[in-house]
């Protein structure tokens, strides 16, 4: 007697497939309507999946707004080896996903639902945190220590010296962000620091 090949488990897979779609229906639907009028209907049709399932995975909704705009960035570049192509590299993933068809909109709607809900806040500060604010730390004081810039800096500031122009662009202008700005920025922050 031939045993019956055992079925393959598809769960996994199809959970990944169906978390992709809702992310990519989301990124839709923050484009065409914005946070504020967002649908979780709407996400759920284009998705094809349910309602329960978008909010089994994302009790805050504004969560699923902030994971949208951040799965659609590139991985950093880490091979600048002067000052201002690595701090450049932290700022680069967000130029580029910013200035990809629509990535403006999409990102000006999860920064919205960061500004209203809590845990959309909490989501993207934590972003910041290790993505740029982190890796900022070690670079500004590597630099520090050869007096390239004075040790004496506020990486509170620095932060928001990189990033500030970001935010202004997507959400005041509603426009992507313009060539070569992560360098530019860079470039600022260094001259804002130097000893």
């Amino acid at each position: 007697m031939t045993k019956a090949p055992a079925k393959r488990r598809q769960g996994p897979r199809r959970s990944e497939d169906s978390r992709a779609a809702i992310l990519e229906a989301t990124r839709k639907e923050l484009v065409e309507n914005g946070w504020r009028k967002l649908s979780v209907d709407k996400i759920s049709r284009h998705a094809k999946a349910s309602k329960q399932t978008i909010y089994r995975w994302w009790p805050a909704i504004g969560t699923m707004c902030v994971e949208a705009a951040l799965t659609q960035l590139p991985p950093r570049s880490t091979h600048g080896r002067d000052p201002v192509e690595r701090i450049a590299d932290l700022l680069q993933p967000l130029e580029s996903a910013m200035k990809a068809g629509s990535g403006h909109a999409v990102f000006r709607g999860a920064l919205m639902a960061a500004c209203d809900d809590k845990e959309a806040g909490d989501a993207w500060r934590n972003w910041i945190k290790d993505n740029i604010r982190a890796p900022l730390r070690l670079v500004l004081a590597e630099i520090a220590t050869k007096k390239i810039i004075r040790r004496d800096f506020d990486l509170d500031e620095a932060v928001d010296t990189l990033t500030g122009p970001i935010w202004s662009r997507v959400l005041i202008f509603r426009a992507p962000l313009p060539d070569n700005f992560s360098s530019h920025q860079a470039s600022k922050l260094l001259k804002s620091l130097a000893p």
